[in-house]
């Protein structure tokens, strides 16, 4: 089985101002992809190819938009964050319920192998 290496998620810094701003990174190691959705699933390998990729007007838009909609953003955050959470629970409770079904099967699997195990014995007198 071979390890491979994912592509880091690029993510705008916030300015003093609260505002989201690009800042290329230092240096790209695996690649890295951006959620702007210009170019979905292509991964810049160079930091030339990324400044120029946050160059374009599709990438400047996105940005835009994430500041025009951080309110937004932020609530859909929360309600993400809950939606994990549910959906945790109901992870947990689904794995507690397959754990007791299991043990009941194995209870189950044991009473039938004793049964067929241990011959029974009947009285022959009592046959009519």
């Amino acid at each position: 089985m071979d390890l491979t290496l994912e592509p880091e998620l690029y993510v705008p810094s916030l300015n003093n101002n609260g505002e989201y701003v690009d800042v290329c990174p230092a240096y790209i190691r695996h690649g890295i992809r951006c959620g702007c959705g210009s170019r979905t699933d292509h991964i810049y390998d160079t930091k030339s190819k990324f400044k120029t990729h946050i160059n374009t007007q599709a990438h400047k838009n996105w940005i835009m938009h994430i500041n025009n909609n951080k309110k937004n953003i932020y609530e859909e955050n929360i309600q993400l964050n809950d939606l994990v959470k549910n959906q945790r629970e109901i992870i947990s409770n689904m794995e507690k319920e397959m754990i007791n079904q299991k043990n009941i099967n194995k209870y189950l699997e044991n009473k039938i192998f004793i049964s067929h195990s241990c011959p029974t014995v009947t009285n022959l007198l009592d046959i009519n």
